[in-house]
């Protein structure tokens, strides 16, 4: 290799270019509550030929469910948010390129739980 990792020309995760399709919806129940929800799917990035390199970046999870709610607060200005996403497990394999043909295979496996708690000043 003559150039560094990520440059052009040089190694990279061998990740293919996606399609990323999301919805999302907000409704404000009222002046003091408003609810989030939201969905995004896309297509696999990385092939099973390159499933060694990924070992580093296992970004192999393809859907995300999110939710969420904003909460005005009384007493103080401001909102208080919550949010949660989930990523439900996927798997990607592929044959070790250093071992003999056939002889071991990796196998990436990720899902992902994400909590988020945040308070908004209202200056």
């Amino acid at each position: 290799m003559t150039s560094p990792l990520g440059t052009e020309g040089g190694a990279g995760f061998g990740w293919d270019d996606v399609d990323v399709y999301k919805l999302g919806v907000q409704w404000t129940a009222s002046p003091d509550w408003t609810w989030r929800a939201g969905y995004s799917t896309t297509n696999q990035p990385i092939r099973s030929s390159d499933v060694l390199f990924n070992i580093l970046a296992p970004g192999v999870v393809e859907d995300h469910f999110t939710a969420g709610f904003s909460k005005s607060m009384q007493r103080t200005p401001g909102r208080f948010n919550m949010a949660v996403m989930y990523a439900p497990a996927k798997t990607v394999r592929g044959a070790n390129p250093l071992e003999a043909p056939g002889a071991q295979t990796i196998e990436l496996k990720m899902s992902e739980w994400e909590v988020e708690f945040g308070y908004s000043f209202g200056f």
